[in-house]
């Protein structure tokens, strides 16, 4: 877990790389590439501590769902950052990562300011404002119908990109990304068996205060259900990623590397077996859409890593349609069987309800709300403030309060306008090709980028259907997992296969 290269590979590296390709490296960072090689410094170790921690308090204070917690987490995590960028990673790929997330964190940052900016005269406020001004006297106006609320979004809207941007710094190479995702695991499978005894012992508790929802579901440190789910979901193909790496390749271990004096590989039976445990507590949180998008990732990345490892093995055939459609059947079926046998509640949930038609209300009023406010937006963060004035006679009950749209793209919609629309493609588009390049380059790591991708589409599916990445705790878990995955995948180029 703590290398990727032996000590007899690490001498014979700068060989390889003198008659190959030289790897892409920004001039003026040779110093700390040196640093980087010899060993990690004090500064880059507490900025590691700090931000494992921020994680810690992001997702086990309620998901950070509470303006102190979330600052607090952001405080601790912006530390973390600034001691990272004292040494900025050395690769200029995973550099242009790096920049790119703070530059989005920071139009989107000033943008959310221009939202919430009143003054009078304003061109582009909201036409609400035209009639607080008869009725009340106030002048001015802003964008955003509730500046307050918009500005109090912010620390929620830059968040994962100060998490994704401070573990790019901070976990530079491979060795450091594989560590990050071995506690990521780790911390997965706590907050799977904090859940579990949590519907064992004291189903009526949340934390230190009483549990008013979702009693008959196992939500861990969160209120929703649907955000517990999202959060196992991704946890289990973090530790699916380390088992991956735990198990030997079909026909030997000849690619895999060679351990350090002392250093033993991790057994995969405890990796496995945390696996189970994530799964079970991710069935316990009767969570629909959690649980089907879960296995549509896991429908969709699986057979390749079947694949991978026997197309790499001493006896591997080439692949062909047959296998491939072999692969697919069989992790179907496999992935059906398991929800099934564990997963009657949720099952059971899906009979019982169907297809929830007032989400589809909801959804339908809040397209009318964006439809008024497609410019600029009504105002991130503002959702609970502008539904109301959109709903639809006989959509939800007029003395519910809807927080949420229940589906990220809308609700981005509703907030920011149509340049929602670009700034999600590109993030959307960087992630991916930086995972589809880890894919083509890295051979013996091709399972973390493999599976990060069943991350994007299991947290975007549920996405359709509810809100739980704009959960501040869920949000940063993930960003971090998807720092390690590009970290990883934009590392070294194809690795040499060693003779045997």
């Amino acid at each position: 877990m703590t290398g990727s290269l032996s000590p007899h590979a690490e001498r014979e590296a700068p060989v390889r790389r003198s008659a190959g390709r030289l790897p892409r490296r920004l001039p003026g960072r040779g110093g700390a590439s040196a640093l980087a090689e010899s060993g990690t410094s004090r500064r880059m170790l507490a900025g590691r501590a700090l931000l494992l921690v921020a994680l810690v308090v992001c997702v086990a204070l309620r998901g950070a769902v509470s303006p102190v917690a979330l600052l607090g987490a952001l405080l601790l995590a912006g530390t973390a950052l600034l001691l990272g960028s004292l040494s900025p990673p050395a690769e200029a790929r995973t550099f242009r990562s790096f920049r790119l997330a703070l530059v989005m964190a920071g139009g989107l940052a000033a943008f959310l300011l221009l939202q919430s900016w009143s003054f009078v005269g304003n061109p582009l406020a909201n036409p609400l404002w035209s009639f607080v001004s008869r009725l009340a006297g106030i002048p001015g106006g802003a964008v955003s119908v509730d500046p307050a609320a918009t500005l109090d979004a912010a620390f929620l809207l830059v968040s994962p990109f100060v998490f994704y941007a401070a573990a790019l710094a901070l976990f530079p190479r491979d060795e450091g990304a594989l560590r990050l995702l071995f506690w990521l695991g780790a911390f997965g499978v706590a907050f799977a068996l904090f859940g579990i005894a949590q519907v064992a012992f004291f189903p009526r508790r949340l934390l230190l205060v009483e549990k008013t929802d979702y009693l008959d579901s196992l939500t861990s440190v969160f209120v929703n259900r649907n955000t517990a789910g999202t959060f196992l979901g991704v946890a289990s193909l973090i530790v699916a990623t380390l088992a991956v790496r735990a198990l030997p390749r079909r026909g030997g271990e000849r690619h895999m590397p060679t351990p350090r004096a002392g250093e033993r590989r991790p057994a995969a039976w405890p990796l496995v077996l945390a696996a189970f445990v994530v799964l079970i507590a991710l069935f316990l949180t009767r969570s629909r859409g959690a649980l089907l998008s879960t296995m549509v990732a896991v429908i969709a990345v699986a057979p390749f890593l079947i694949l991978d490892r026997n197309g790499r093995s001493r006896t591997a055939h080439p692949a062909s349609w047959r296998r491939a459609l072999l692969a697919f059947g069989t992790v179907a079926l496999a992935v059906l069987l398991v929800a099934g046998l564990f997963g009657g509640l949720t099952i059971y949930r899906m009979e019982v309800h169907g297809v929830d038609g007032v989400r589809l209300c909801l959804y339908w009023s809040a397209l009318d709300a964006f439809g008024q406010n497609w410019r600029f937006g009504a105002g991130f963060g503002t959702f609970a403030s502008v539904f109301p004035m959109h709903r639809t006679a006989g959509c939800v009950s007029p003395t519910d309060v809807i927080l949420r749209a229940h589906n990220v793209y809308i609700e981005g919609l509703v907030g920011l306008g149509v340049g929602f629309v670009p700034v999600l493609l590109l993030g959307y588009a960087h992630v991916l090709a930086n995972l589809v390049r880890g894919l083509r380059q890295r051979r013996r790591l091709r399972a973390v980028p493999l599976l990060a991708l069943g991350a994007v589409i299991l947290v975007s599916l549920h996405g359709l259907v509810d809100f739980s990445v704009q959960i501040p705790g869920m949000a940063a878990y993930l960003a971090t997992y998807l720092a390690a995955a590009t970290t990883i995948s934009l590392g070294r180029g194809r690795e040499r296969r060693s003779s045997p």
